[in-house]
């Protein structure tokens, strides 16, 4: 006897292959068609926390760069300390942003990703005491 669940699994490989015909899906980790990978920078000036994320890309089109500072924490999701967006149909991004965290000292780092898909791109995370 073959389970519902078997039946499910194989209904679905017969769907994501087109009955035998196997296609690649484009890879997590790609950025939109035409960009380089968003670089990113986290920096502290006297504790306030600045990041930053650029991209650019080969063709002008409406996307949206977004830059976040988070706190590297031990359990996930990491809480956001501060986010910002530079959307727009253009070749260029840059997003920025700053923030204070109420003198707290942790580990933080910058996060930049077109919403456009699923990858981002991660500073290293540093500890920085950071304004009130």
């Amino acid at each position: 006897m073959i389970s519902k669940k078997a039946v499910s699994w194989g209904a679905a490989l017969v769907l994501a292959t087109g009955a035998g015909v196997a296609a690649a899906a484009a890879p997590a980790w790609a950025v939109p068609n035409g960009c380089e990978a968003a670089k990113v920078s986290l920096t502290s000036t006297n504790g306030l926390l600045k990041g930053k994320a650029t991209s650019t890309c080969t063709k002008s089109a409406t996307r949206a760069l977004v830059v976040e500072i988070k706190w590297d924490k031990n359990v996930l999701p990491d809480p956001l300390t501060a986010k910002n967006t530079d959307s727009g149909t253009k070749k260029s991004y840059s997003a920025s942003v700053s923030s204070c965290d109420k003198g707290n000292k942790r580990g933080y780092y910058a996060r930049g990703y077109f919403t456009q898909n699923d990858s981002h791109h991660d500073t290293k995370p540093k500890d920085i005491k950071s304004c009130g």
